[in-house]
């Protein structure tokens, strides 16, 4: 594995765990301080955090000049974007 992937899969690591950690500790405030506000973001925290996931493959596609790739994760990511607002919606 080169540098570049290794540095990509640390900061891929870090978005993810970030994400869940604060989606966890939405969740358990929320839970114990019954606070449906904090439970809400909580959720939407979490289904924030595969979205993050894609925006950083999309930069770094990109930024590489790999245009092919970048465009399919580009449309990955819009699909995304309309899932969450749909579910925000709901």
């Amino acid at each position: 594995m080169n540098e570049k992937a290794s540095a990509l899969d640390k900061t891929i690591e870090a978005v993810l765990t970030l994400g869940l950690a604060g989606s966890a500790a939405l969740l358990t405030l929320g839970l114990f301080l019954g606070r449906s506000g904090l439970l809400q973001a909580g959720v939407l925290m979490l289904m924030l955090t595969p979205l993050a996931r894609v925006v950083v493959v999309t930069v770094v596609l990109f930024d590489e000049g790999d245009r092919f790739f970048g465009t399919v994760s580009l449309g990955i990511l819009l699909v995304l974007i309309g899932s969450v607002v749909v579910a925000v919606r709901l």
